[in-house]
């Protein structure tokens, strides 16, 4: 009768916590949680102060771009709830179908009717409500692959042929739709994540350095030899946007005069200039530098301390996690989003040179808020299967 009473409580105590953590799904890390808000209300407010001027000249409402970015952080937050319950193993089932997607989707912003241009880009599709980017999926959908088939045939771990090829294969399927766009910055970014997973699989950094070697002269080719202008201008204004202060080099510099004003404390909230026409793209690829600029070093530094925390809180679920799977995919999503915000910053600062790619949760573009609220919806799914297996 006591055993029956003690496994009875045992029972009744598992599902009170495991209710628990189902109920109270934010307390599973709160560090994560506040510190996810708090770099959406700073996207929010930076937002609507870079893009007034925009949104007054083009749209005769000051709230234009700010309203569209409150839809999509709400829109974005009823996915992150719906990661961070949804089953990991259906994830993981579903992570080939989920590629074949992103795939079929980057072909379809070819198609005339579907994919939408804008500033000559072929790079969204147009659902009529609000536009998606299919490569900010792939970026996701590479990753849940590549964990699950890591995981699943570690035994290739040490063969090139068998344990790399088949994922460069991937990858330059994608890497071409994705340049065709042209989109070469995410194409590298692509071969990135892929690189970074890879290393993250045990696979040998010589087989590694095979296709990066390889991939250089591509790259050059790409660059200075396709005829695409853009992708050479956007390296030359890098070397030297003092060359053509009012042309190529135009947005870096006026990037760096915004960071540059904002000294310590910066101008005050509203208060940028650089945002009257003189930076380009202020409220998405370049917020960081609104942000320099209104809020000063001060404000930078917080907002760098934030993804600090976000790094800290991903990269412990990640090593906490008790299962292969789920810890991989853990660190390919903050690995990913890390390096998102280091070209990111990089680009506002010069110190690589623009790539399109956007600041997480912080620039305008709900499509990248969209995927990166799933993704940390699924570090907080990885998080709470971990407390829930502690308890049985």
């Amino acid at each position: 009768m006591g055993t029956h009473e003690e496994l009875l409580n045992r029972w009744s105590l598992e599902n009170s916590n495991e209710n628990h953590l189902k109920r109270w799904w934010w307390e599973i890390d709160p560090y994560l949680f506040w510190t996810m808000i708090l770099l959406l209300c700073i996207g929010l407010i930076m937002v609507f102060s870079a893009s007034m001027t925009t949104s007054i000249m083009s749209y005769s409402d000051p709230y234009y771009f700010f309203k569209k970015q409150v839809v999509g952080v709400a829109l974005s937050f009823f996915f992150f709830v719906i990661a961070s319950f949804i089953r990991l193993d259906f994830v993981r089932k579903m992570s080939s179908k989920l590629l074949l997607l992103s795939v079929v989707l980057l072909t379809l912003v070819f198609f005339p009717y579907i994919g939408r241009m804008v500033g000559g880009s072929y790079r969204w599709i147009d659902f009529g409500i609000m536009r998606f980017q299919p490569s900010e999926l792939a970026k996701l959908s590479l990753i849940i692959y590549m964990a699950d088939t890591l995981v699943t045939h570690r035994h290739r771990a040490q063969d090139f042929w068998y344990g790399v090829v088949p994922f460069l294969l991937v990858v330059g399927v994608m890497g071409v739709l994705v340049i065709m766009e042209p989109d070469l910055g995410t194409a590298i970014f692509l071969a990135g994540i892929t690189f970074v997973m890879l290393f993250l699989g045990g696979r040998k950094i010589i087989h590694l350095l095979y296709p990066i070697f390889a991939g250089i002269p591509i790259l050059l080719f790409l660059i200075f030899a396709s005829g695409n202008q853009y992708w050479k201008a956007r390296l030359e204004a890098f070397v030297n946007p003092w060359k053509e202060p009012l042309g190529k080099g135009f947005q870096i510099i006026q990037s760096l005069i915004a960071i540059g004003s904002g000294g310590l404390f910066g101008r005050g909230l509203g208060e940028s200039r650089q945002k009257f026409f003189y930076l380009p793209d202020r409220h998405t690829d370049f917020i960081f530098a609104i942000i320099g600029e209104e809020l000063g070093f001060i404000g930078t530094i917080g907002v760098v301390i934030l993804f600090c925390i976000l790094f800290w809180r991903g990269w412990l679920i990640a090593v906490r996690s008790g299962d292969d799977f789920q810890a991989m995919l853990a660190m390919g999503i903050i690995l990913s989003i890390l390096m998102q915000v280091i070209v990111n910053m990089s680009a506002v600062l010069k110190i690589l040179p623009v790539s399109g790619v956007p600041l997480p949760l912080v620039s305008y573009g709900n499509s990248s808020i969209l995927i990166t609220m799933i993704e940390i919806g699924l570090l907080f799914n990885i998080a709470r299967q971990s407390k829930v297996n502690h308890f049985e």
